[in-house]
């Protein structure tokens, strides 16, 4: 005992002596090395809580890749404490898995291969009967804890959510406990959780093109392998490599313990190191060095991978931390960046180009600039630019930076906006986290996280001249995207292994201790409304004020009440206004820079019910922003340019949509829901987008915008000087046309059971959807809905995620809820989603509606549900941004302040009959519609027929084509 004591006195000079930075940052490291960042912030209602390590993909052996992120999987497996009913029996069999797999990997038979697969199988069954591998994610649902995840990226790796900030000393002693003789449970289902993962990656074009742009980028370094891993090695995995991987990186010098939000540092520094104090320290392995890659002239690379051309411009870029990092992110901000000044932005708005993007690609070894464009549509010869014009453009618009052609006035409005949207990332917990572990990985002074906005300012724009030309040099890569089906290589077979079984309702010995262990005091403290001010501000439309207690930036929404509904070409408008000028006045590039040197930024956008304008800046040029805004809204002066763009985009797309496996899937999504009223089918014909033009555009700008408005604002001015300001300057005008929004779109009725099958051989994974009609919404079942869903599908321990991915790893993502409407009245439904390889389709399908039919009565699990919504209630406060949003919410669903108020007794209340009641009420027995996507020679349709009448879809059925020029 007297030892402890000293060391955490130890730990509290520590604290003291080391530099801690202002804003409510405390750093320190504790004996054994582990480094310790805490930003307290007592106004926010919970806790961000992260474990980083400063390793990754980067360090994985290269006959071995993929191992980092295996190893975030199985880090939510348990250890020698959490998760066993018995270690003494579990581990002999733990130690036969480990060598079972180094047999297999030697192993170069494919029978004999499979069949120690088998063997592992079986040992894994066994294991399963003395441990409960879901225990970690249970106790963090016990306490709580949101968003449970981790993630790996090229240089570290992090475990992290929130939780509750009186259960500080549970979190710290889980997560500390985790790290402590880590044992990877049920690592071959989740092997095949990571080949769902891989497949998934396959079927994203996205991905597939940014794979390719790091394969050529760092070319000879690790950064250019997926982080997932490559095909051939998670074929054949060894645990031993991933047992000797965390060993080796896994050490407190390497790791770094991050919390943001509602704690106090001195208080728990002492906690902190009895909990986290306990890892032992070890020396770390050498980093392997890597040469930078050469790049001399131009050198060319084509892959067809894409759904239309696009052009990547490779240039040599600085690693993080480097001294030219701030200013090369200046340069290229100078060809594109949020306020749309750039040399790219023009080209853009000028219609030389469809789309394009500059910035900066930093790794903790290596960087890269990038500058991406993508060829202009010609809507008449109904094909895309080459990619050769495109790069001869952008090389047009590279080159004026790099001479350092460009005004002086645009470095300090690049630099200002850089600063507020600074100021707004240090609004939210998890942003700053995700700094703080920035920081740490790239073995950064903490004090450049704060100075940030110094530092930025301090650049000179000598200083943006300089890195400009020696950067953005006659030296880079240029890597063309062509249209063309990606290669679809690695395809895994589907195991045939059983699942695993764990015990219901057993629980570990720590599991016993932890839940017993105290907490802090909990106030049931609800959202605060009272700061929310309101005042009608016309005939009809209402302002809704906020105050902003950290910064001078505010945040204007204006939400005028008419949409797509009404006005089916308002989206096209909407856009088209993103680069519109003022008529008389401004061309749109002018505009853009007018705004800019207020360090304004405007964004428009349109949806079903609404039309919104959306502004951030600084106070100090509120009125004189607003008045620009009024101006574009009551006379824009939209392009004939910018409108042959979009419609170009458009009609482009459109011509792409049969290889867009991710698009298909969304159609097929919204047809099972809505039939004939989905989006997809609702859209403009090409004809009508084809024959778009400026007057009908600009004509739907002016009469959305006189219907009646709601206008949310959040800063720091005083409500009345709020008001008389916007009341002043915004674009209302007088009797206001009333509002029908917002309203639901209609559900397709579902009469029968039926399967609507899409065919597509170029899927890699079969994509499943579930759709079933429910009760209409009131707003007293709010706590049984949410019980439901926690009991059937929430996080890890839900039953769809159980049973489809823990025990039969049948999916990387397998889920289902309950959507709710808008409006009271209005039918709720059921809505499930699996994405799962082709040949595991028709099983997991199997499983999933089995839950459906007959859903297992866990009644275990109610006290930890209880406890995870009840904290939950209390934890989820909307950021002060946000506030008055929330509070219209509410009110539009029958609310008057927190919905927490009414329900925590309706939680407290709840029991497991009430979920089963519910399940059966709504769910079992009733009427549903399956969609699924997926390749016909892997899927039997012939026993999807025993969940109802199944319907062949093709692509046609899915879209307008009416008229169509494709």
């Amino acid at each position: 005992m007297r030892r402890i004591i000293k060391s955490i006195t130890l730990l509290a000079i520590m604290a003291i002596a080391l530099p801690s930075f202002g804003q409510g940052l405390k750093a320190f490291k504790l004996k054994n090395g582990l480094s310790v960042y805490i930003w307290e912030d007592n106004t926010k209602s919970d806790v961000f809580g992260a474990v980083g390590v400063r390793t990754g993909s980067v360090n994985d052996p290269a006959e071995y890749t993929g191992l980092a992120h295996y190893l975030e999987h199985v880090m939510f497996k348990g250890t020698d404490k959490i998760s066993t009913l018995d270690w003494a029996a579990e581990e002999p069999i733990y130690q036969k898995i480990i060598a079972k797999y180094d047999e297999m990997a030697d192993e170069t038979d494919p029978v004999k291969k499979e069949a120690i697969g088998k063997e592992i199988n079986e040992l894994t069954i066994e294991a399963a009967k003395v441990s409960v591998s879901t225990e970690f994610s249970n106790l963090m649902e016990s306490m709580g804890a949101k968003g449970l995840n981790a993630g790996t990226s090229y240089d570290f790796t992090y475990y992290h959510n929130s939780f509750p900030a009186y259960q500080i000393n549970k979190w710290l002693e889980i997560s500390s406990q985790r790290f402590i003789n880590p044992v990877f449970r049920t690592f071959q289902s989740e092997l095949e959780t990571v080949y769902e993962e891989y497949n998934r990656a396959q079927d994203n074009q996205g991905r597939v093109q940014q794979q390719f742009l790091l394969d050529k980028a760092f070319e000879g370094h690790p950064y250019s392998r997926s982080v997932l891993g490559l095909p051939e090695h998670l074929k054949n995995p060894r645990l031993s490599k991933l047992i000797e991987f965390y060993n080796q990186w896994y050490t407190p010098q390497n790791m770094v313990l991050i919390l943001v939000g509602n704690v106090n540092a001195q208080q728990i520094s002492g906690r902190i190191n009895a909990a986290f104090g306990r890892l032992q320290n070890h020396e770390l392995p050498a980093r392997k060095e890597y040469p930078d890659l050469n790049i001399k002239g131009r050198t060319q690379y084509t892959a067809k991978i894409g759904y239309y051309p696009s052009v990547y411009l490779v240039y040599k870029g600085v690693p993080a931390g480097h001294p030219d990092e701030n200013a090369l992110k200046i340069a290229l901000s100078l060809l594109s960046n949020s306020s749309n000044t750039g040399a790219l932005n023009k080209l853009i708005i000028d219609g030389e180009l469809t789309s394009g993007y500059a910035a900066t690609l930093t790794f903790r070894e290596q960087g890269r600039n990038i500058v991406q464009v993508t060829p202009l549509y010609d809507e008449n010869q109904r094909r895309f630019e080459s990619n050769k014009s495109a790069e001869k453009k952008a090389l047009k618009a590279i080159e004026k930076i790099a001479n350092g052609d460009f005004a002086d006035w645009t470095i300090d409005a690049i630099k200002n906006n850089m600063c507020r949207d600074f100021d707004l990332m240090m609004e939210d917990n998890e942003t700053k986290a995700e700094m703080l572990l920035e920081a740490f990985t790239n073995e950064q002074d903490l004090g450049k996280v704060l100075n940030y906005k110094d530092e930025i300012m301090s650049i000179t724009n000598d200083d943006i001249k300089r890195v400009a030309k020696q950067y953005l040099t006659n030296d880079y890569l240029a890597l063309y995207i062509e249209k063309g089906k990606t290669s679809k290589e690695g395809k895994l077979k589907k195991p045939e292994y059983k699942p695993i079984e764990p015990p219901v309702g057993k629980q570990s010995l720590y599991a016993t201790q932890f839940k017993s262990m105290p907490i802090g005091q909990v106030d049931e403290k609800f959202i605060d409304f009272s700061n929310v001010q309101t005042k009608q501000l016309n005939d009809r439309s209402k302002m809704y004020y906020s105050p902003n207690p950290e910064n001078n930036v505010f945040s204007l929404t204006v939400r005028y009440g008419a949409g797509t509904r009404e006005f089916p070409k308002l989206g096209i408008a909407a856009n088209l206004m993103n680069n519109a000028g003022i008529m008389g006045t401004y061309e749109p590039q002018q505009l853009k820079e007018e705004l800019s040197k207020l360090n304004a930024t405007c964004h428009v956008s349109a949806d079903d019910d609404y039309l919104y304008v959306t502004m951030r800046g600084y106070e100090e040029t509120l009125p004189q922003a607003c008045q620009l805004l009024a101006r574009q809204i009551l006379m824009p002066k939209l392009d004939d340019k910018q409108l042959s763009r979009i419609k170009g985009s458009m009609l482009g797309t459109r011509q792409q949509r049969k290889e867009n496996v991710a698009l298909l899937a969304d159609a097929l999504f919204q047809y099972i829901r809505y039939q004939n009223k989905s989006d997809y089918i609702e859209e403009l014909t090409d004809k009508e987008v084809y024959e778009l033009q400026i007057s009908e555009l600009t004509g739907d700008i002016n009469r959305a915008s006189n219907y009646e408005a709601e206008i949310f604002y959040c800063g720091t001015l005083p409500f009345d000087n709020a008001y008389e300001i916007l009341s002043k300057n915004l674009p209302l005008v007088a009797n206001e046309r009333p509002t029908t929004s917002p309203q639901d779109k209609p559900l397709a009725q579902v009469t029968e059971n039926t399967v609507y099958f899409l065919p597509n051989s170029d899927a890699e994974q079969a994509q499943v959807y579930l759709y079933m009609p429910m009760q209409k919404y009131d707003k007293k079942d709010d706590v049984l809905r949410d019980a439901f869903y926690q009991y059937f599908s929430g996080g890890f321990n839900g039953l769809v995620i159980n049973e489809i991915r823990e025990k039969r790893s049948m999916a990387y993502t397998a889920g289902a809820y309950v959507s709710t409407p808008s409006l009271p009245g209005n039918p709720t439904y059921l809505i499930g989603r699996i994405g799962t390889q082709n040949d595991k389709a028709n099983d997991a399908i199997d499983v999933f509606m089995e839950l459906i039919s007959d859903m297992p009565k866990n009644a275990e699990r109610i006290e930890n549900i209880k406890s995870y919504m009840r904290q939950e209630a209390l934890t989820s406060h909307p950021d002060f941004r946000y506030k008055a949003q929330y509070l219209r919410m509410y009110q539009r669903m029958g609310y008057q302040g927190d919905p927490a108020e009414e329900n925590l007794k309706k939680i407290d209340a709840l029991t497991f009959d009430d979920i089963v009641k519910f399940y059966e009420e709504n769910i079992k027995g009733k009427p549903y519609c399956i969609g699924i996507m997926g390749n016909p020679k892997d899927i039997d349709l012939k026993k999807l027929e025993k969940y109802g009448k199944v319907v062949k879809l093709n692509e046609r059925k899915l879209f307008n084509t009416k008229d169509a020029l494709f």
